[in-house]
This record gives C-alpha cells, structure tokens and sequence, in this order.
C-alpha cells in the first residue's frame, strides 16, 4: 500500500505509458518446480534466456478500511436507513466478514439510489468480491460503480482493484488499462504506488521486458516509502535477466536482500545463480545456488538449484561432485522434470 513521500508528476504518468510495447497472448503465474521448466537445452556455461515464470504470493493489498473514507455527497444522516445499514455492512467488512458485508453493500446500493454513501458501498461491494476471490464479479462491481460515479473518489481505487482482479484472471493487456487509469484518476492515490508497480509487473507478465524495465527501473525513485519496494526491484532483476542482461539483474537483485522481510529472497538468491551461471562464474553461481538449498528448504526452487548444480560440477569435469548432487536430487524429487534433466545433462557431460 502507499507509503509515498512525494507527489508523482504529470509528465510520469506519460512515462509510465503502460499500455506501450508488444503484448504477447498470455502468461504463467505457476510457480518454477518439477513440473514446470524454464532451463534450456544447451551445453556449456553458456545459457541463453529462456522464457521464465512467476508468483503471485505476498502482492496482496490489506482489505480493511472504509471507515475513514470520504463520501462525494454531504448530508449524511447518523440515523438514517442508509446510514445504518452501511455502519452494518461496514463493521461486517472491517472484521473480515465479507460473505456477511457484500449483500449488505449491494442492498445499500440498491435500494437507496441518492444515498451519500452509495459510491462507497459500490466500490467496498467490489472489494468484497474480490476479498472472496471471485474476480469476475468484482471486475463487474467496480465497472458499475465507475459508470455511475465516474467523479467519485473512489474511482482510482476502483480502477486499480478492477486491473487486479483483471490480472488474476490471467487478462493482462486490459488490466493494463486500469493501472493506467487508476494513476490518471489519482496519480497521489491510496494505491499509486501498487497501481505503478502492477504496471511494471503486468508488462513482465506479458513478456515485454524492456517496457517492464522501464517502468520498474523508476519505482523505488517514484515511491521510496513503499511496501512494494522489494517486489519491484526483483522483477526489474527478472526483466533483466528475461532480456539478456544478467550482470544488470545482479543489480537489481542483489537490492532485494536489502529488504531483511522480503518474500523474495529465495527467488532473488535463484536468479542470482542463474545470472551468475550466465555470465559464466561458475564458483559464484554455486554459491547462490547452495543458499537455496540450504536456506531456502522445500522452496519452490530447490529442485531448480540441485539441478544447476549438477550442470555446473558436469561444466567443471567434476563427476564426483556431479553424482553426488544428482543422487540428492534424485532421492528429493524423483521422476521431476529437474530431476530427468539432470540425469541427461550429467550423461551427455560423461557422468
């Protein structure tokens, strides 16, 4: 969420120009494990980019709220019927009960078309939705209250929440358009600086790295408060490494350990391997590739390490070592796409 210490201007909202750049069809939000490859065939310590996957853990948004937020009507009646039945469905939202809260919102929404709070519990209604993961009827929430209140000052949450939902639902290219359009309704909004983010983020998923470098490159700069800070700076490392350019991924992900907390520091310790093994350091990308082992056990890329780590012993002619680490692998995942590579890799490299 926003944590800003600066305005954004005009002029980066231009910048931001999300919806530049080549969009492919579709992406993966599967996390890399046995099932899912991203390593190329080749020999050697060469190893060219190959198109890699994603999570979509930790980028969530707190969903309490609401209770603070202003109306775009004045007149609001303590007692009224729309009053009261907007604190109900309020404290149900508040404590987490959005099964309990949403009927309440739509029934607000309803059955008083000139409440003040109408606009509110239209957008807590998409909220509410999106809370319960049902995002296609979240998108329609948000779409309705817009429609309705397109001056309201919910409107930049809505639009950022309706391109979450649109990003969960694996629709990239329009939920560009509403990161976009949250930023142009509020470029100082609440969610700006998640808006921003899921911008760079989006462009990633649909492959257009360099628009992703782009935009992530200006975030922490953009938003140095922000609790996306971290999430930021390892997809710029991601993007980089996607385009070719593990030594400016080092970079970037070498920033991830600066945030102790970060859910990305498994995934940054991989990917410093894999630049690493790119740039043809083998002793260093074995070091990285050992943290994830050792420090990230039951990780999603441990089958992943133990599989580089075989091809880097295969790249130094050391058998023993390669075998060894095979069998590891062997025994943790057997069968696993990592596992059969291994097998290969390790035979075709005389071991």
């Amino acid at each position: 969420m926003n944590r800003r210490t600066t305005n954004i201007a005009s002029t980066k909202i231009a910048h931001f120009a999300l919806l530049g750049g080549s969009l492919l069809a579709s992406a993966c939000l599967t996390p890399e494990s046995t099932t899912t490859s991203d390593t190329d065939a080749s020999s050697g310590t060469t190893d060219p980019t190959a198109a890699p996957t994603s999570t979509d853990s930790g980028d969530t948004d707190g969903t309490s709220g609401g209770g603070l937020e202003p109306t775009t009507g004045g007149g609001i009646d303590p007692n009224g019927d729309d009053e009261l039945l907007f604190q109900q469905a309020l404290a149900l939202y508040n404590a987490a009960d959005y099964a309990g809260a949403d009927p309440l919102f739509q029934q607000l929404y309803t059955t008083y078309p000139t409440s003040a709070r109408r606009d509110n519990a239209g957008y807590l209604h998409g909220r509410c939705l999106y809370a319960l993961l049902d995002f296609a009827g979240a998108g329609t929430a948000f779409q309705a209250m817009t429609t309705d209140y397109p001056k309201s000052v919910f409107v930049d949450d809505s639009q950022y929440f309706w391109g979450r939902s649109l990003f969960r639902l694996l629709t990239y290219p329009t939920a560009l358009t509403h990161f976009d359009a949250s930023l142009t309704a509020d470029p100082a909004g609440t969610y700006a600086d998640n808006a921003y983010y899921y911008g760079g983020r989006t462009k990633f998923e649909l492959a257009d790295y360099a628009g992703a470098e782009t935009v992530l490159a200006s975030f922490e700069a953009e938003y140095p408060g922000s609790s996306y800070a971290d999430n930021a700076t390892y997809y710029l490392g991601r993007a980089r490494f996607a385009k070719g350019d593990p030594a400016g991924a080092k970079i970037a992900l070498m920033h991830v350990f600066d945030f102790a907390n970060s859910i990305y520091l498994n995934d940054a310790t991989y990917y410093l391997g894999r630049s690493e093994y790119s740039l043809g350091a083998l002793p260093a990308a074995l070091t990285w590739f050992k943290d994830v082992v050792s420090k990230f056990p039951g990780g999603v890329y441990e089958d992943n390490a133990l599989y580089y780590e075989v091809r880097i012993y295969v790249d130094q002619v050391d058998c023993p070592a390669a075998v060894t680490v095979l069998t590891d692998l062997q025994a943790r995942f057997p069968g696993g796409t990592y596992t059969v590579q291994a097998q290969d890799y390790a035979l075709a490299g005389g071991c």
